[in-house]
């Protein structure tokens, strides 16, 4: 009977898919972080993933329309900054898209609203 266990074993792992199978990256934080009110737009934004990653897309959405953001798709990395992501007044749409090292496409957004600074 001390098959048994042996088999069990196998089977489990056999059975089991591994984390690097079944992981897709996910956007861990940006800078500035989703939901944020801003009072001034800001100088970059970043974002940062849980895995090393392909952005492929980067689009900005808001009442002036959409447009690209200013990057240039390129390898595998933590983080992606452009400079001058070009918010204007009112609710701002970041919406991305990125290959994950096991080759999925994930995507997503993050919303940041510029208000007018209080006088």
């Amino acid at each position: 009977m001390k098959l048994r266990p042996a088999i069990a074993l196998a089977l489990a792992l056999l059975v089991a898919p591994t984390a690097a199978v079944v992981a897709h990256t996910a956007l861990k934080s940006s800078s500035p972080a989703s939901g944020s009110v801003l009072t001034e737009a800001p100088p970059a934004l970043t974002l940062t993933f849980l895995q090393p990653t392909r952005l492929t897309s980067l689009m900005l959405v808001n009442t002036a329309g959409e447009q690209r953001l200013g990057f240039k798709p390129g390898g595998s990395a933590l983080s992606f900054t452009t400079a001058k992501p070009g918010l204007v007044r009112g609710r701002n749409e970041i919406r991305w898209r990125a290959l994950s090292q096991d080759g999925h496409v994930v995507e997503g957004s993050i919303i940041l609203v510029l208000r007018a600074p209080r006088p």
